[in-house]
């Protein structure tokens, strides 16, 4: 993987934040929302919590969150 690039976050706690990224993982640009905890360095790690998928899918993973708009 390289290249991450972090669009955004939302904090969760004071020691965990969800984060949006973006990365190139073997030639196949991937989208990752993952669960961040804060580390006793005062930095935020990833955890194994989240979920990370092709960036081809971004129209239709959009197009089902807004459905949740219709609940």
């Amino acid at each position: 993987m390289s290249d991450i690039k972090e669009i955004g976050h939302i904090d969760i706690t004071d020691a965990k934040r969800l984060v949006l990224s973006t990365s190139n993982f073997r030639g196949s640009e991937r989208i990752d929302l993952r669960e961040h905890y804060l580390n006793k360095e005062g930095t935020y790690n990833p955890s194994k919590r989240g979920v990370n998928c092709n960036s081809e899918w971004l129209e239709a993973l959009v197009k089902l969150i807004n459905k949740l708009n219709d609940i």
